[in-house]
């Protein structure tokens, strides 16, 4: 038996990359670890033990206890987990200043997601070349204050890609954002054997176009492993409800003990310490009607879809 990671799941095939090389694998049977109500149980980023078949081609007989995982509700599907990847150490959300245009509600709702399941989020504005960096300072000083990391960054031109670089070393990392704000051109520039697929962008729609539907996590030379989500254009908010929101709005934690009711969800209710703070200019006051507006959404379902927005 061989120790190895899947870098890579089609519909049928995984690779998975061991101390030897990367091998093409199947699953036959029942696989040990599995998840019982996870019929596809292989994931991106797995660490699985597999039985050779030959020196290229094996078969997947046990998935390794997970250390942590990315899911999403998919729209148009019953209310169910859909894992992206497991054995995450952390998110880098990609935004862009155009093309398409940054939005800070979408940013929050990605926040959320890496906030409910634990993982250390990283943000990172690229095309910083197309608009003026002053515009976006209020959202890097804003996020910064909150212990999340902001970079500005240029894929065309190169900056920030240093800072990039020191974040993904060492560590598995999971990159998102909406096609076209340039995921793959960042990954291709700091790991240019890569030879990724660029996403082209609309020209009436200014958003970008999907090229595959296959997650894929790259080895970096430098250390380290980096999944690219290339055709996942929305990531539903798995598992979050409206009651456990407030949780994953860090900043909400040092003024809830003001509000009058303990059970308080900082929408309509009187005497609210949340509230008291965003007037006071204590919580980002953009920040704050993004928490409304996923709030209100959330009421309407049991889970809440990043539309293209």
């Amino acid at each position: 038996m061989l120790a190895g990671k899947v870098i890579k799941a089609t519909r049928s095939q995984y690779l998975v990359r061991s101390d030897q090389d990367t091998i093409t694998c199947t699953v036959r049977g029942k696989l040990v670890g599995a998840p019982k109500d996870d019929t596809t149980s292989v994931r991106v980023g797995d660490n699985v033990l597999i039985e050779s078949v030959s020196r290229n081609e094996g078969v997947i007989r046990e998935i390794l206890p997970r250390k942590s995982k990315l899911s999403r509700a998919v729209e148009g599907k019953a209310y169910k987990e859909h894992i992206i990847a497991t054995n995450i150490d952390q998110m880098v959300i990609i935004m862009s200043v155009k093309k398409p245009a940054f939005k800070s509600g979408l940013l929050d709702r990605y926040l959320v997601i890496a906030e409910k399941n634990m993982l250390r989020s990283i943000i990172c504005l690229n095309k910083i070349d197309l608009a003026a960096k002053k515009q976006f300072e209020k959202y890097a000083s804003s996020y910064r204050k909150l212990n999340y990391p902001f970079y500005f960054v240029s894929a065309h031109q190169g900056e920030g890609l240093d800072d990039v670089k020191m974040i993904l070393k060492d560590a598995v990392s999971v990159l998102v954002g909406h096609s076209g704000v340039g995921k793959s051109s960042i990954i291709q520039e700091i790991e240019p054997s890569l030879n990724l697929k660029i996403v082209e962008i609309s020209a009436k729609t200014h958003k970008g176009k999907h090229t595959t539907s296959f997650v894929q996590l790259f080895p970096l030379s430098f250390g380290g492993y980096v999944i690219d989500t290339p055709g996942i254009r929305e990531l539903g908010l798995w598992d979050i409800y409206r009651a456990d929101l407030k949780k994953y709005f860090v900043e909400f934690r040092n003024f809830e003990d003001q509000c009058q009711f303990n059970d308080c969800n900082h929408i309509e209710e009187p005497a609210c310490g949340i509230k008291q703070a965003v007037s006071q200019g204590f919580i980002f006051e953009e920040r704050y009607r993004n928490y409304v507006n996923i709030y209100r959404d959330l009421r309407a379902a049991p889970y809440e879809l990043i539309r293209k927005q």
